[in-house]
């Protein structure tokens, strides 16, 4: 009977330390916001790791980097991703990332601008009938 109360002890201690790992590995927890309470308040989320979720307006492709217009319905908020991001005009996304005042993109400074760590498309744009599926 001790035996069998050691080993469950002991995967307890391994599970609770795999929990605590998992835990630690997954980063601070992001606070869920409204593209409008950024434009309301964005002194009170400046630097802050947000999460937030729209629809994509005005795509552009830079060099080193993709930036777009997020649209929730309640406001608009442009969002700046490094690297490429497959997005299209329309695309439902989810952005995660931190809110920033001022952010230096190349020789331009962004103000009030969500600096995306990921970018996740929930749901593509619709395409009308007879949209081609890739250049000739």
């Amino acid at each position: 009977m001790r035996r069998r109360a050691a080993h469950y002890a002991r995967r307890m201690r391994f599970f609770t330390l795999g929990l605590l790992a998992l835990l630690l590995a997954c980063g601070p927890p992001r606070t869920v916001v409204t593209a409008s309470a950024l434009v309301e308040d964005p002194s009170r989320y400046d630097g802050a790791e947000i999460l937030v979720a729209g629809v994509v307006e005005n795509p552009r492709r830079n060099a080193g980097y993709t930036s777009f217009t997020l649209s929730d319905g309640s406001a608009r908020v442009p969002v700046i991703a490094w690297g490429t991001q497959e997005v299209g005009m329309g695309d439902a996304v989810e952005v995660r990332g931190a809110f920033r005042s001022q952010l230096h993109a190349g020789t331009e400074v962004l103000s009030d601008t969500v600096e995306a760590k990921l970018v996740r498309v929930v749901r593509r744009a619709p395409q009308p009938p007879g949209t081609p599926v890739s250049p000739p």
